[in-house]
Order: C-alpha cells, then structure tokens, then sequence
C-alpha cells in the first residue's frame, strides 16, 4: 500500500513537473516583435565562421552540450503579459551550428504524458538532474522532432539521435533547441 502511494506520488510530481514546465515555457519564451526582428538579424550566416571548430561523425557535426549549457538570457518587457520576460541569446558557435546537421547524444526522457507522441527530449542528465525535476535549465534539454526508427526506451537510456538542429526563436510549442528530421542512431556508452 505504502508503495503504491508513493508510486502514485511520482506520477503525480512528474505530472506536475510537465504541467510547469510547458506553461513556463510558453509563458517566457513568447516574443514581441522588436526583440524577434533583432534576432533575426544576427541569424543571418556567420561568413568567416570557422567550422572546423567542431568534430564530426560521418556528415554531421557532433553537438557540443557544454555549448548548449552556456546559454544566456535577458529580461524584456513583454506588453501583453505587462512584466519581464527572460528570452535566449544564442552565441556564436550555437548560430554556426543552426540549420545544420547535428548528432546530439543524451538522456532519453519520453514526453508521452503530454499526449505528443511524435516528440521526445533529449536531456544533458538523467531525470533526477534535469530541467523537469528542477535541478536544471531548459537549455539542458533538446526537442527530438518526429524521431525515427525509435524503439521502445526506458527513461535515461543513454542514446544519439541525428537531424537538423534549429535554434527554435518562433514556434512556441516547442523548446529552445530542436532537432528536426531526427533519426535515432543507438544507445550510447
């Protein structure tokens, strides 16, 4: 009985956690228009931009998660919600990396509870250290967009995935970083 009491805890902390986390989310990463163009404008190509900076696996640039990690926020003012609002400023290497190719490695967390079935996260730590449990940012973890060839997982399994990382500045269902047309490559060591 004690058991399944705590069991049904979990579920409900994890149902929780879920429930902030997308409503946070879509609270903070909404953008006014001014502040949406400004980013647009520094998204262009990054001409002289040495890409060799980063290892590869086959076709594809392997996706630096203590990149990922760095990433920084400021406050602005978001008029229809009339207070501040912390969005992502994406550096230089993160920008090089965007619309290309990636092979991204982490923790496999399934989001199946939000009944999005086509969607997974791909987390920089287990479940009991990342962004849903509150010990972690979302610049921790990774939209997996339509994963193909997924096999049945348990949550943590270690894995890689390869598609198009897109730094995500204008769909709001989603997170900060995307990976578009993955596929799943394996587990990882």
């Amino acid at each position: 009985m004690v058991k399944s009491i705590n069991v049904y805890k979990q579920y409900i902390k994890f149902g929780y956690h879920v429930s902030v986390f997308v409503m946070l989310f879509m609270v903070s990463c909404k953008q006014p228009e001014k502040v949406a163009e400004s980013i647009a404008e520094t998204k262009d190509s990054m001409p002289g931009f040495d890409m060799t900076i980063f290892k590869k696996d086959g076709d594809a640039y392997i996706l630096p998660w203590s990149d990922l990690l760095k990433l920084t926020f400021r406050d602005t003012f978001y008029q229809s919600l009339e207070r501040d609002v912390q969005l992502p400023i994406f550096n230089d290497t993160l920008k090089a990396l965007d619309g290309k190719l990636v092979v991204a490695e982490g923790y496999y967390i399934p989001v199946s509870e939000t009944g999005d079935a086509d969607i997974v996260i791909l987390s920089a730590y287990p479940y009991s250290q990342c962004f849903f449990c509150g010990k972690a940012g979302v610049e921790s973890i990774i939209d997996i967009i339509g994963p193909k060839n997924l096999p049945k997982l348990k949550t943590d399994t270690k894995i890689k995935f390869k598609g198009k990382l897109k730094l995500n500045l204008d769909d709001f269902n989603y997170l900060v970083y995307m990976l578009e047309d993955a596929e799943y490559i394996g587990k990882s060591d």
